[in-house]
């Protein structure tokens, strides 16, 4: 696992987010961002797969 926490910078996004396409988009990113830093290879596919599978869910 990562150690890094940002403490909520996704709620504070959330307040400025007014499609869904979008929200998921930033969510793929977060989670991406999420998985460069990871240390772990479980942790960094689990980012992976979540941010994989948001930015599909931004296209429909």
């Amino acid at each position: 696992m990562t150690d890094l926490y940002d403490g909520g910078a996704t709620t504070a996004l959330d307040d400025f987010i007014d499609d869904d396409a979008t929200y998921f988009r930033t969510r793929a990113a977060w989670h991406r961002a999420r998985a460069s830093v990871a240390t772990d290879s479980p942790t960094r596919n689990l980012h992976q797969k979540f941010a994989t599978l948001y930015e599909a869910r931004s296209l429909s």
